[in-house]
């Protein structure tokens, strides 16, 4: 990969000490203050609790609300997101947004403020401490026109010092000791923190899978998902950032979902956005012509059978929207032909589903057996 040039950069020092001294201290000081004086378990418990809030009003605020609109959520929802995440000491949510977008923008190119193509370190964060990639205009009207996001954005300095490492403190204090809170909840939470976020910029767009893309080099890590509390599914994500799910599986480890739809369910969030099942199929379905391709075999046959599988996602595309129609007219006019209608619509819905899951089947196990068969030149 090709490494960052360093020279002629201007150091942004103010971020360059920050980070270097947290961390040297969460190395040094903390364990050393652990061991000779030991630690509260209430405060420990604390700052594990406000550690796990501070990282998700970074995934579920900053970046799936504010930078990507993929949700809303009411007044005072938005405001805990913006008080807590600013203790992640990463920006504020407008900054913090404007990269992002950024980010997604110029993917792996030189315009891109954190790309993996120049370096490991220089996206885990390295990038930080230049204000060539660091101190980009902020480009964000939607989010400029927040008053509350304006507000964070304003008075951020001061703000994130009080809830980074003020509020650590004063909790400290009232469980046994303000320094412990301060070393347990300010520094070390911080420091924890940080490094997770940034995982995502570096090892997200290093190892992992690519399911529905191979043009990106954000990948899908289940490790970093672990650690991130959803955002390793990277890949996915990338691919379709208006998403409110990084993991689309239940299975999948994405507590910022799950936090998300409780958010919904208690009337909290709304207008939460999805793609489309047969748009992420179809992208499945492009991912392994390209790679079947790659081994040298021809796909003929499976194109025909992907044109069928897109033809089948249209018409139930078509069939939900017409049943959707009905519903809303039935909800007006309760005739026994309208009811008929929809019964009909319901069962070709049936019909048509179980036909694409027998393709789909299908595509799967003639993939399979492409794959399990040498190519001879």
């Amino acid at each position: 990969m090709q490494q960052p040039t360093v020279h002629k950069r201007n150091v942004d020092w103010t971020t360059f000490l920050f980070i270097t001294g947290t961390t040297l201290a969460s190395l040094t000081i903390v364990p050393a203050y652990v061991y000779f004086y030991g630690a509260h378990g209430s405060i420990v418990f604390f700052g594990a609790v406000f550690g796990v809030a501070t990282n998700l009003s970074i995934t579920a605020g900053y970046h799936r609300m504010y930078a990507h609109k993929a949700y809303e959520a009411s007044r005072w929802i938005r405001w805990v997101f913006l008080a807590i995440g600013a203790a992640a000491f990463q920006g504020s949510a407008l900054k913090w947004s404007s990269d992002h977008r950024r980010h997604h923008a110029n993917e792996d190119s030189d315009n891109d403020p954190y790309s993996i193509n120049k370096g490991f370190w220089y996206a885990h964060v390295e990038w930080l401490f230049f204000k060539e990639s660091s101190d980009q205009p902020i480009h964000a009207p939607d989010l400029a026109n927040d008053p509350a996001v304006r507000w964070q954005d304003k008075h951020y300095p001061w703000f994130a010092t009080f809830m980074g490492f003020g509020f650590p403190t004063i909790v400290g204090a009232l469980l046994g000791s303000a320094i412990e809170g301060f070393l347990l909840g300010g520094v070390l939470r911080t420091v924890l923190t940080q490094n997770s976020t940034f995982l995502v910029n570096s090892l997200a767009h290093t190892w992992g899978k690519r399911p529905y893309s191979l043009e990106i080099s954000a990948r899908d890590n289940i490790c970093v998902a672990f650690l991130t509390h959803g955002e390793g599914y990277h890949n996915f994500h990338h691919r379709f950032q208006i998403d409110y799910r990084n993991g689309i599986r239940w299975y999948h480890w994405d507590p910022t979902k799950w936090v998300i739809q409780a958010l919904a369910a208690f009337g909290q969030a709304r207008k939460l956005r999805v793609v489309p099942n047969s748009e992420i199929q179809k992208a499945k379905l492009q991912i392994d012509q390209q790679v079947l391709q790659s081994m040298g075999h021809k796909t003929d046959h499976l194109e025909n059978l992907k044109q069928k599988i897109e033809a089948l996602h249209q018409d139930l595309r078509r069939l939900h929207a017409e049943y959707q129609r009905i519903k809303v007219e039935m909800k007006n006019n309760s005739q026994i032909k309208m009811d008929q209608i929809r019964r009909d619509l319901k069962t070709q819905m049936r019909t048509t589903k179980r036909e694409l899951k027998e393709q789909l089947r299908r595509w799967q196990f003639e993939v399979q057996m492409l794959r399990a068969v040498p190519v001879t030149a």
